[in-house]
C-alpha cells in the first residue's frame, strides 16, 4: 500500500495520529452493535473511515489495549506482505533456524 492520499487527503494506511497537523484530538463516536447475517457487527460511518484513511476493500487491524478498549487502524499491505514472506521463509527453514538459535 502506498502513502497516496485518499479523497479526504489522508494517506492510505496511515490514518491520522496524535502529533499530525490534521489530528483534532480525541473524539468519541457511539456505534450500535447490530445483527449482520449470523454475526454481530458495527458499521463505521463515513467520517470515521475518513479519519482512519480507510477505503472499501482495505483490511482493518485491531488491538485490545485494555479490557473493553479497542484501537483500530488500517492495515499496511506492504508490511502484511513482508510478514507473510518472512513467515513462509521461517517455515521453510525451520531446521536451520533452530540450529542457529542454539
Amino acid at each position: 500500500m502506498t502513502d497516496k492520499p485518499t479523497k479526504s487527503g489522508t494517506p492510505r494506511g496511515k490514518g491520522v495520529h496524535e502529533g499530525d497537523a490534521a489530528f483534532e484530538g480525541p473524539s468519541r463516536t457511539t456505534l450500535k452493535v447490530r445483527k449482520i447475517g449470523n454475526s454481530l457487527g458495527v458499521v463505521l460511518p463515513k467520517d470515521v473511515l475518513e479519519k482512519l484513511g480507510a477505503q472499501e476493500g482495505d483490511t482493518i487491524d485491531y488491538t485490545v489495549s485494555k479490557p473493553g478498549t479497542l484501537e483500530i487502524s488500517v492495515s499496511d499491505a506492504d508490511v502484511d506482505e513482508l510478514m507473510a514472506l518472512a513467515e513462509e521463509i521461517m517455515e521453510e527453514n525451520r531446521t536451520v533456524l533452530r540450529a542457529l538459535a542454539k
